[in-house]
């Protein structure tokens, strides 16, 4: 029996033992999502049915967020599979034969079209209320259905500072988090949104939050789940759909348990925050992590997205206030004429208790099986696109052959395969360990195991400024090692060379590898930049100083629909 293995997103190790368990004596090839997505629909075919494949798997990170599972499913049919299986990281799966795949396929299809059509056009007539509600400072009646909003009475002015006396120890705070993408239900984004509430929470509020997924490390108790519906032609039509669905499930909860604030991390063709902060007069502060017009351009090759540019139009209009991660996305929002006094500039953090030396490294190098000579430098990350794992790569492939560094990359994505190869034509295997997606609470004992932590970010291919705060590199500063880093963005500002770190060009191979090898020669040098860089992490870097961040704007806070 022969498999072919089409990995969306997620760990391919994962989905190559789950395959391995339920098809014994299988032989599973890959093919590169890069391969099909660069052929015409029917040289995709041709290239799938070459590998003439028995059973077509696709593994992706979260079934219940993968959009066009019945295109997949075809796919694989149209191309001489036998059978189809959908997979994600949390082991829920979709296995159906051939048979029953093209004998459904004409009624999912028309189903799946009367769907997406729907939520286009209610999604558009929802758009058009709630931008005239904003304009004209008005809310959407209380009868009306939050997707689909009505008109009423005014929106109340500062009810937070009148109702909790601007202060986040009294502050009931609902937080929306909606539409997530690949990589966001452990990662950046979710050690973001379980600094935040934590810090909120130890500073007073109340804070409980509204999600559709999981996030890792968060207390279930203080979590709501509504849950997504995988339906939709495509990807714009099943965001659009979700928001729906979530926007009216986030509306009953707030109204059946008021808030003094809706605080929500910006997501695509999301007007959740912007529904309820109307409806109830609550004001709305907007997490705005970079523009989703932007990543539909340049990254996610996304459609509708004029639409897409009146959803984030929306939010920044009628949040009071909006905060970004770096001045870079505060210039950004300047020029799309944004007031400059609803931004306020906060960056990311890291729980300095959790993150720092002497959590179980020394347990993790024994597992890896490190000889005492060897000098492990660490990656957490993504394998996407501007956390220049292709760089770290070249880099590795640059070391002298009889260097003893070995390296330890932790995460999963597109560019994993390339990274692979890369290091294989050099005859580096031996060197690097690839640990795949691990659980959240695994991290900081897997940086502990490590002398030398990696942070190789590139610039953003179109030229814009780079725009991200990476929560790694405040983890990599709290746990006290050496750090190579590119002299990049935020990175660049936050780390100072030679003192907290060594700062190299971004996407230089050369000089990231000549920096390597000069902090593994010297243990000296490293516990200088660690502790140095930890003490910075504490006394400025802190989740709790990012809650007080929010907290010192909670007391101002402008009418709710301010444009």
């Amino acid at each position: 029996m022969k498999i072919v293995l089409l990995v969306l997103s997620g760990d391919p190790e994962q989905a190559r033992a789950w395959l391995g368990e339920r098809y014994p004596g299988a032989v599973i090839e890959s093919i590169s999502r890069d391969r099909l997505e660069s052929a015409t629909p029917l040289g995709r075919i041709r290239a799938l049915h070459s590998l003439r494949p028995e059973i077509f798997a696709v593994a992706t990170e979260r079934l219940a967020w993968q959009s066009g599972q019945n295109d997949l499913l075809l796919f694989g049919t149209l191309a001489g599979a036998r059978r189809g299986v959908l997979l994600d990281t949390g082991g829920q799966s979709r296995t159906e034969t051939r048979v029953k795949i093209l004998g459904l396929a004409p009624f999912r299809f028309a189903g799946e079209s009367a769907a997406s059509t729907w939520a286009v056009a209610r999604s558009h007539s929802g758009l058009k209320k709630l931008e005239q509600a904003v304009k004209r400072g008005i809310s959407p009646t209380p009868g009306s259905p939050a997707g689909q909003p009505g008109w009423g009475g005014t929106v109340r002015e500062g009810s937070l500072a009148q109702e909790s006396g601007g202060n986040l120890a009294s502050a009931r705070i609902v937080y929306l988090r909606s539409t997530p993408g690949v990589g966001t239900q452990a990662g950046g984004a979710a050690t973001h949104i379980n600094g935040f509430v934590n810090a909120a929470v130890e500073l007073g509020a109340e804070i409980r939050v509204i999600s559709n997924d999981k996030i890792a490390g968060l207390d279930h108790a203080k979590l709501t789940l509504i849950d997504p519906e995988p339906l939709g032609s495509t990807r714009a039509a099943f965001d659009l759909r979700n928001n729906l669905i979530f926007s009216a499930g986030a509306m009953r909860e707030i109204e059946h348990e008021p808030v003094d604030l809706i605080y929500q991390r910006y997501a695509r063709f999301s007007w959740a925050g912007v529904a309820a902060s109307l409806r109830t007069g609550v004001p709305l502060f907007l997490e705005y992590n970079g523009s989703e017009v932007w990543m539909g351009k340049h990254w996610d090759r996304g459609n509708m997205l004029p639409l897409l540019a009146r959803f984030e139009k929306l939010n920044l209009s009628a949040a009071a206030r909006i905060f970004v991660v770096a001045d870079v996305e505060r210039r950004n929002l300047l020029r799309a004429g944004v007031p400059d006094e609803k931004i306020v500039v906060n960056p990311n953090g890291v729980d300095t208790e959790k993150f720092r030396p002497g959590v179980g490294g020394d347990a993790v190098r024994r597992e890896l099986g490190l000889a005492e000579d060897e000098t492990l430098a660490g990656f957490v990350g993504t394998f996407g696109p501007w956390h220049g794992v292709l760089a770290l790569a070249q880099a590795i492939s640059l070391l002298p052959s009889g260097s003893r560094v070995r390296f330890l990359l932790v995460g999963a994505g597109r560019l994993r395969e390339e990274v692979e190869r890369i290091v294989r034509v050099a005859g580096k295997e031996q060197q690097v360990i690839f640990s795949g997606h691990v659980a959240h609470e695994r991290v900081p004992a897997l940086l502990d195991a490590c002398d030398m932590l990696l942070s190789p970010h590139v610039p953003l291919e179109d030229g814009s400024e780079f725009f991200g705060s990476p929560t790694k590199l405040f983890e990599y500063m709290s746990m006290g090692k050496g750090i190579v880093a590119s002299r990049l963005g935020q990175i660049g500002e936050v780390l100072v060379d030679q003192e907290t770190a060594l700062l190299t060009e971004p996407g230089d191979a050369r000089q990231l590898a000549d920096a390597i090898l000069r902090l593994s020669g010297s243990p000296e040098l490293r516990e200088r930049l660690g502790s140095a860089a930890r003490v910075t992490a504490i006394t400025k870097h802190t989740w709790k100083q990012n809650a007080k961040r929010v907290q010192g704007w909670t007391n101002s806070s402008p009418n709710a629909t301010a444009a």
